[in-house]
């Protein structure tokens, strides 16, 4: 049996899509739910970052998907980082940058999907599209998780901030 890394890039993709949708959907962060998904979606983006690197099919040879792999790999460290200093100190600025880091991954993440999907959708000239498609999605995503930082997510930072005594 031989490493084939694209099957094991599609299939951690897939752990962590399917375990990062299912983390925004939860209702209240840091349960024991959340901290297990989160560690199987952090995994998850981990090895899909990883095993991209080893990808050359796409232009035989290093390419910005691979730039992309790299600021996975430091999104999801720097998340994971930031959540043990969290842990240790209990100031909300660790889990602000925790949320943001790892939804910067998550996001990366569906990005890449429509990407590998849209060229379906809309033709197959994939070069001309993939710069326009990553920015666009790049700013619709990051806006959409703005605007669900502030509507949703910042009050219970506003209530950590409140207990956390320096």
């Amino acid at each position: 049996m031989t490493f084939d890394p694209l099957t094991l890039h599609v299939a951690s993709a897939v752990l962590a899509l399917g375990c990062g949708a299912i983390l925004y959907a939860l209702p209240r962060k840091g349960n024991a739910w959340h901290r297990r998904l989160g560690i199987l979606s952090a995994f998850g983006l981990f090895v899909t970052g990883a095993t991209g690197l080893l990808l050359y099919g796409l232009t035989g040879g290093f390419n910005f998907l691979h730039v992309l792999s790299l600021v996975t790999l430091v999104a999801v460290s720097l998340g994971t980082f930031a959540l043990m200093r969290w842990r240790r100190t209990r100031n909300p600025t660790w889990l602000i940058i925790h949320y943001r880091s790892m939804s910067g991954a998550y996001t990366g993440l569906l990005i890449a999907l429509a990407l590998r999907v849209l060229p379906g959708i809309l033709g197959e000239s994939l070069r001309e599209i993939i710069f326009p498609a990553t920015i666009v999605l790049l700013i619709l995503t990051q806006g959409a998780m703005e605007f669900l930082d502030r509507l949703i997510w910042r009050p219970t930072y506003a209530g950590a901030a409140k207990q956390h005594k320096p």
